[in-house]
C-alpha cells in the first residue's frame, strides 16, 4: 500500500478513519504573534509565533495577549498555503465520503472574531472548509497546547466510530501527545469498536491504529513513532 493512498483515504478499507490536520505552519504559513504582557507595566516583554508559544511558559506577573491570533482579517491577508497540504486535503476528500470518513482542523488559536472571513481564507484556494469542522482547542486554556488538542481527539475517539486516527502538525511535542493515547483508549471504546466492526480478535490488525505525521515547511510527511 502507497503511504500517499494510505493518507489520502484511497487504500482504506479497514472502516472509518479520522484526521486531524493543524493548520499554521501546516496548512498555511502565519505571521498572527501572541504578545506576553507584564501586568504591572502593560509593557510587551516578547512576542511568540505559533511554534514559540507551543512550549513557552509564561512567568508570573505577565499573560497573553492574544489579539492577532483572534483577528480574521489579519489571517486571511497575510497567511501563505503551503500547497503540498493543500493539494492533500482536496485529494483526500475526493475518497472519504464512500467510507464516511471524516477530517478535522484542530488549531490550538481560540475563535477568531469574524467567522466568514476566517472561513473564506479556505474557501479562496479551493479547501472544502464548509465540509470540515475547525476544532479551536484554544477555547480551553488549560495546560499545554498539546493537552488541549488531546483532549479533543479523545472526544472523537470515545465515539467507537473510527479505527484509525490520524495527526498532521508542525509541532513534534503535539504528536507525541497524541501518540500516547495508544495506551489510554478505554476498553469502553474498544469494546464499542470491536462492536460496530465485527472486530472477532482474529484480524491481523489493531482494532484502532494511530499515525502522528510531522509536516515539515515544505509539508512532506514523516511518521513519528
Amino acid at each position: 500500500m502507497r503511504f500517499n493512498n494510505y493518507i489520502t483515504e484511497l487504500a482504506s478499507i479497514y472502516g472509518k478513519g479520522i484526521t486531524f490536520i493543524d493548520i499554521d505552519e501546516t496548512i498555511y504559513h502565519t505571521f498572527a504573534k501572541i504578545h506576553v504582557i507584564n501586568d504591572k507595566s502593560g509593557a510587551v516583554v516578547q512576542s511568540l509565533n505559533n511554534q514559540e508559544f507551543n512550549t513557552y511558559s509564561l512567568p508570573d506577573g505577565h499573560h497573553f495577549d492574544f489579539a492577532e491570533f483572534k483577528n480574521a482579517k489579519l489571517f486571511n491577508k497575510t497567511s501563505i498555503p503551503i500547497p503540498a497540504t493543500v493539494n492533500r486535503i482536496k485529494r483526500m476528500f475526493k475518497n472519504i465520503g464512500m467510507r464516511g470518513s471524516k477530517v478535522i482542523f484542530l488549531t490550538a488559536r481560540a475563535d477568531f472574531d469574524d467567522k466568514e472571513v476566517f472561513l473564506d481564507t479556505f474557501r479562496q484556494i479551493g479547501i472544502p472548509i464548509d465540509d470540515i469542522y475547525a476544532e479551536r482547542a484554544g477555547n480551553d486554556r488549560t495546560g499545554t497546547a498539546a493537552d488541549m488538542k488531546k483532549r479533543i481527539v479523545m472526544k472523537y475517539i470515545n465515539t467507537g466510530e473510527y479505527r484509525r486516527v490520524r495527526m498532521l502538525d508542525d509541532d513534534m511535542a503535539n504528536l507525541k501527545t497524541f501518540l500516547k493515547l495508544q495506551n489510554e483508549v478505554p476498553p469502553a471504546t474498544i469494546k464499542k469498536i470491536m462492536k460496530k466492526y465485527n472486530i472477532q480478535g482474529e484480524e491481523s490488525i489493531p482494532v484502532i491504529e494511530f499515525y502522528a505525521l510531522f509536516v515539515n515547511k515544505t509539508g512532506a510527511l514523516s511518521r513519528i513513532k
